[in-house]
């Protein structure tokens, strides 16, 4: 990302204010004596100039909270305020728990991350890769090179794909009904597997870096050597252990008052209006059994940031230890070789490398999370501190409102 200097922090904040000094439907005061005012007014003047609908944002410095607050509207159509704990659709920041899942599992001996996919999932076996799309969605395909392993899944480099990515394999999804998460039916995660199992591989497993549904494939390995259903895993051996009480795939009654709506662009205009996203009520359906490992957390702010913090802290949090500093340095180490630019990919996690520190501002070693619902996490090791900023927005990232609060951050990092 490109620095924004000392200078040009300054200017966001000064034409930001002249906003937000009258703008402030959470009811939350500015500090002025640790410059965390320059994003208080990043967030409350895109609140006001209707880029985002509200913001929770949290840090974490040297251990202690040096910022919490949120900003804007939980549903801007009835004006409720935004809350610190409201509860946001994490999405893809689902992956980071369920490599840790795997992780914890390939620690107890119970499975190999070299393992073949179709040791768990028979399905699997003798994958197929796809040539071409017939008019009838039918398609042609040859043998794969290699079966899928476990560590292809995690690093996205099985050969499956997200149709939302590619019409043509797209046409395959659609047409066999494979969920990419966020599903309301009674479908089970096994069965949606099942169904991706028929579709032929994008490229040989290996060969190349693509964003796939590997992590809901990795969601039933760890139910089938687990014998829990996936969030009931996740819930029993993270959450629960790390005190992420307000972390949940299906949202309790008494708290689905605090999921935030979503929202877009109007389009074509100024201003905001509920998106037109349809699958966005699955955190409050209490009857479904299909767990995405790749997308259905729902957290937040402080929440997310303790699972942040255990892996800063090589593993544990609060004395309680989840996984093994030596597990934890697998899941941040580079684990493919292909020239992947100023980061390079572990487990669920990419990782700032030299190239990528050099660019700034995020220091060498820096690792984080982001969402498909405009939400973003990240933790420098060298500066010790762990950031969270949950927006509730699709499309996301319209307004660069992330890249804009990591550059304030770590402009006023040293001061907190």
């Amino acid at each position: 990302m490109n620095k924004i200097i000392a200078a040009t922090a300054a200017v966001i904040f000064s034409a930001a204010v002249l906003i937000s000094c009258s703008y402030n439907p959470s009811n939350h005061t500015v500090s002025s004596s640790t410059g965390t005012e320059i994003i208080d007014s990043l967030l409350s003047s895109a609140v006001a100039n209707k880029e985002i609908p509200g913001a929770s944002a949290y840090i974490v410095h040297h251990g202690m909270v040096v910022y919490h607050k949120a900003f804007g509207w939980r549903n801007m159509e009835k004006q409720v305020p935004m809350e610190e704990d409201d509860i946001f659709r994490m999405a893809s920041m689902t992956k980071g728990l369920t490599a840790v899942s795997v992780l914890q599992l390939c620690e107890r001996g119970l499975l190999f991350l070299d393992d073949n996919v179709s040791k768990y999932i028979p399905e699997f076996k003798n994958p197929e890769v796809l040539i071409s799309i017939l008019p009838d969605s039918g398609f042609t395909s040859r043998p794969a090179r290699s079966e899928i392993t476990i560590r292809q899944l995690l690093t996205h480099t099985s050969g499956l794909g997200y149709g939302f990515q590619d019409d043509k394999y797209n046409a395959l999804i659609v047409k066999n009904k494979v969920s990419e998460g966020f599903e309301e039916d009674s479908r089970t995660s096994l069965e949606n597997i099942q169904r991706l199992a028929r579709i032929p591989l994008m490229c040989d497993p290996g060969e190349k870096y693509i964003y796939s549904l590997s992590y809901d494939v990795l969601s039933v390995i760890v139910e089938k050597v687990s014998g829990l259903r996936f969030d009931k895993y996740v819930t029993r051996n993270i959450l629960n252990p790390l005190g992420m009480s307000d972390s949940y795939f299906i949202i309790p009654k008494e708290k689905q008052y605090r999921l935030v709506n979503v929202y877009q662009p109007v389009n074509g205009g100024i201003g905001l209006e509920p998106t037109t996203y349809p699958h966005n009520s699955y955190p409050t359906i209490e009857t479904r059994q299909y767990f995405s490992g790749g997308a259905d957390l729902c957290s937040t702010a402080s929440d997310y940031a303790i699972f942040v913090r255990m892996l800063l802290n090589k593993g544990t949090f609060n004395k309680v230890r989840i996984l093994g500093k030596r597990y934890i340095e697998m899941m941040l180490t580079r684990q493919t070789s292909f020239d992947e630019g100023n980061s390079y990919q572990g487990f669920a996690a990419w990782v700032t490398n030299d190239r990528g520190s050099a660019e700034g501002p995020m220091s060498k070693g820096s690792f984080g999370f982001g969402g498909f619902y405009d939400t973003y996490s990240w933790a420098d090791p060298e500066e010790d501190f762990v950031a969270v900023l949950l927006l509730q927005m699709y499309p996301n990232d319209v307004a660069d409102i992330h890249k804009k609060f990591q550059n304030i951050v770590y402009g006023i990092i040293d001061d907190l």
